[in-house]
């Protein structure tokens, strides 16, 4: 589903020798089915104002010779740019040593010693998930979303909506409709995935990430444990972490004394998954899809893998209590789990702990006199 379009980028170089030369082998050329657009900036002065109107931005680290007295100007625009706005940068110098660190799923770093294939490397992976593009592709939905609501809703309805209304009702109603409107097929246009099914749900449609430390903990927040790699799922409801206070303002602390949490065991370690691994017969293979379905029984809840946690099983025999300062000390808030997601999972556990069984009906009995 990615299309090709021109990838613009900008080299900022001091060196113009090294600027016409970068220029000369990359342009035109086609990286993830783009077409490579160079564009060259001499002054780390303008760097800043020039950044913004380009995909990726190729930053020299020093000004001047990098082994002989240059200065490093380049971390000092790289502070300034994350304080500005984002677009993915790639560091390119003669002297890395200082900021290979710095290498994330945004930014690249390439040596200048040697061939320029590490340097087409590093924009091919930035590249590759159309990661450039998310910024204009957001503006263009929220630019048709505008377009739409505006004149085919409110002008068209102009009866409902008076033109001396004195309220932010518009801005309230464009704001929930296009939150409504990031549906599969404008997610789908947006990133350019081509794996997204309608009918079926992405695994990061179940978080919310990160967690805004300056919240109470909510119902469905992961956590983990300080001292190893457990997960956990807090099951107490969110309303119980909130803080009641007396008329004269003194704390009358919440009403869970306990908080109700619940172990994630690792997907790998399951039944289902050691006899798939082992035979992926239809037999196994069906079993570990209702496991992650979630079809085999109330007992079970499964978490989809995503960059921040493994595919794990939520087992509701493993839940267990523990003090609210216990909860804040010893825990680190990962994510949570958006609804309707952390509904369904407090659904199952009230399901599985509120089951009452009786004995089988005598069917044959019924038959017989039917």
């Amino acid at each position: 589903m990615i299309m090709n379009k021109n990838l613009r980028i900008l080299y900022i170089e001091d060196n113009a020798d090294e600027r016409e030369g970068l220029k000369e082998v990359l342009s035109g050329q086609k990286m993830n089915g783009h077409t490579m657009i160079i564009d060259c900036e001499p002054s780390f002065d303008k760097a800043i104002e020039k950044s913004q109107n380009y995909h990726i931005v190729i930053l020299d680290l020093y000004r001047g010779d990098a082994t002989n007295g240059g200065k490093e100007v380049g971390s000092e625009i790289f502070k300034k740019v994350r304080d500005t706005f984002f677009v993915p940068i790639v560091f390119y110098s003669g002297n890395i040593a200082g900021i290979k660190d710095l290498k994330s799923q945004v930014v690249g770093v390439a040596s200048k010693g040697g061939e320029i294939d590490e340097l087409k490397s590093e924009i091919e992976r930035l590249t590759r998930h159309n990661l450039p593009f998310l910024k204009e592709s957001i503006h263009e939905c929220i630019e048709d979303e505008f377009k739409r609501y505006f004149w085919d809703v409110i002008q068209e309805q102009n009866d409902k909506f008076r033109p001396d209304a004195a309220d932010y009702s518009l801005g309230y109603m464009l704001l929930r409709n296009f939150a409504d409107s990031l549906s599969k097929n404008n997610i789908k246009r947006i990133v350019c995935d081509d794996s997204i099914k309608e009918d079926k749900v992405h695994p990061m449609e179940f978080y919310i990430y990160p967690i805004n430390d300056s919240h109470e903990v909510e119902n469905g927040e992961i956590l983990r444990k300080k001292d190893g790699d457990d997960i956990f799922v807090v099951l107490t409801p969110s309303c119980d972490f909130v803080e009641r206070f007396k008329k004269n303002g003194e704390s009358d602390g919440r009403s869970a004394e306990k908080i109700l949490i619940v172990r994630a065991k690792p997907l790998s370690e399951s039944e289902e998954y050691k006899n798939y691994v082992n035979s992926r017969n239809k037999d196994n293979t069906d079993k570990l899809k209702r496991l992650i379905n979630a079809s085999r029984g109330d007992r079970y809840f499964f978490l989809p893998q995503t960059p921040f946690i493994d595919n794990c099983v939520l087992d509701f025999q493993l839940s267990s209590a523990i003090s609210y300062d216990e909860l804040k000390n010893q825990f680190i808030r990962i994510a949570k789990l958006d609804n309707p997601y952390a509904q369904s999972m407090v659904s199952s556990f009230i399901r599985y702990y509120d089951r009452i069984g009786f004995p089988d009906i005598d069917t044959d009995y019924v038959l017989n006199h039917l």
